[in-house]
């Protein structure tokens, strides 16, 4: 049956909002914040925005609303909202999901987006879905774009239908994710936000190569403390054996790329932790950065005033550091695909067995399952390399990974995609605006 017509929708702006704790009859405390205000349309609604700078930096002149699902705001004032909440909690049966969907619904939402990662998984009744998923069930008319955050594929349980567009990296990720159990129904290549940032902010200034190995640290999480248990934790441990014996031999100068979001969880410093695993190997010789400064603190003359960066992700360490060095590697990681794309040296070492933590393309740039001899004669065919034959033969590998084109930026064409979803609401004419300008 259908529902009613709701209440016919007032518009105002949001204004002050005050807190209210509310217990539920199972007796877990849930906070939900209560808005005195109604609520504004959103056609373009950035999912977690607040965590997600690069996505609000690239739609910075398309009106757009930020939401964030862990806020559980509820719009007292609005009689649309309180009308639709009640409609999807008959249907839903859940509180969280019927908050999402009432505010999507009265916003007038016609575009969700939001980096991949924050599609979350959460238990729905008798099924685990994610947040799009839900949306795609109950508001069918909305389009969903997320944005590649990494190179982690994140299987999923595939929908008998597919739907949503995924903006990627490059065509490599375009090609190959749609057989790695994605949900979305188109790709479009994009290119990376972040590593665009930082390509802008360094300009034509390239750093001087000053240590002669980075290494990428993947030292992250439980997964890394005590004994190796998984094959991806053993294969880097004897990777790091096998350094440890090439910086040794060959008395090479080494920096550490750190995982720099760490923070404390449990009582436990997991930054402090990370550097240790480091140092319990190397000892004094490797290099640590300054994840605090912009780049690290290796290219003073671009600190200007104008480009403080408040957030830790932000301050692009990593590629700084990786591009003041002679060759990087590791095992997996996002930035090993990104200094690659931007014309670096590296070295993708997979000493597992699993074979889908290989690199995506391989080349001399790209190890399996190795002896040391092997790992050592792979090092130095790089570095000995010169930088011109290491451009003209990785060229077309690089390009296929990484788009990147400073005429047609990454942030230029997802804003041009967001823009034609927003616009007439066809995927496949929106991935031909976002083509268009490279024709």
């Amino acid at each position: 049956m259908r529902p009613r017509s709701p209440p016919r929708p007032q518009s105002d702006n949001l204004v002050n909002s005050e807190q209210l704790e509310i217990h539920c009859q199972s007796a877990v405390k849930i906070s939900w914040t209560i808005s005195k205000s109604l609520l504004r349309n959103g056609t373009l609604v950035v999912w977690r925005g607040n965590k997600s700078p690069h996505l609000i930096r690239a739609l910075s002149d398309v009106s757009k609303s930020i939401y964030d699902p862990k806020q559980r705001r509820f719009f007292l004032s609005s009689p649309v909202f309180i009308f639709w909440f009640g409609h999807f909690l008959i249907s839903t049966r859940g509180l969280q999901q019927s908050l999402v969907l009432a505010f999507l619904k009265s916003a007038r939402t016609r575009v969700i987006i939001l980096m991949e990662n924050y599609d979350k998984k959460f238990q729905s009744k008798a099924e685990e879905t994610t947040w799009m998923r839900l949306v795609e069930s109950y508001l069918v008319d909305i389009q969903v774009v997320k944005v590649q955050h990494g190179q982690e594929l994140r299987r999923q349980v595939v929908p008998e239908k597919k739907f949503g567009t995924l903006a990627v990296w490059g065509q490599y990720s375009a090609d190959s994710f749609p057989a790695f159990g994605r949900s979305e129904a188109h790709y479009v290549v994009t290119g990376p936000l972040q590593d665009s940032r930082y390509r802008q902010l360094r300009g034509n200034s390239v750093p001087q190569k000053i240590w002669d190995i980075c290494i990428i640290s993947t030292v992250k999480s439980e997964e890394w403390w005590g004994p190796a248990v998984s094959q991806r934790r053993k294969g880097y441990d004897l990777l790091m054996k096998y350094l440890v014996d090439l910086v040794d031999e060959l008395g090479l100068s080494v920096a550490i790329a750190t995982t720099v979001d760490r923070f404390t969880i449990d009582g436990e410093n997991q930054a402090e932790l990370e550097r240790r695993y480091f140092e319990d190997r190397f000892g004094s010789r490797c290099f640590f950065p300054d994840s605090s400064e912009t780049f690290g603190g290796l290219m003073p003359d671009l600190l200007v005033e104008r480009e403080k960066v408040a957030r830790v992700k932000e301050r692009y360490a990593t590629y700084a550091l990786s591009d003041s060095s002679g060759v990087t590697i590791g095992a997996t990681g996002s930035s090993l695909w990104e200094s690659f794309g931007r014309g670096n040296k590296i070295l993708a070492v997979n000493l597992s067995p699993n074979s889908a933590l290989n690199f995506p393309i391989s080349g001399p740039w790209a190890l399996g399952e190795a002896t040391y001899e092997e790992f050592r004669k792979a090092y130095c065919d790089l570095a000995s390399m010169e930088e011109g034959e290491f451009e003209r033969i990785s060229r077309g590998a690089r390009n296929h990974l990484i788009y990147y084109d400073d005429r047609d930026r990454p942030e230029n064409r997802l804003n041009r995609l967001v823009r034609a979803l927003l616009n007439h609401g066809d995927p496949l004419r929106a991935k031909d605006d976002v083509e268009r300008v490279n024709r």
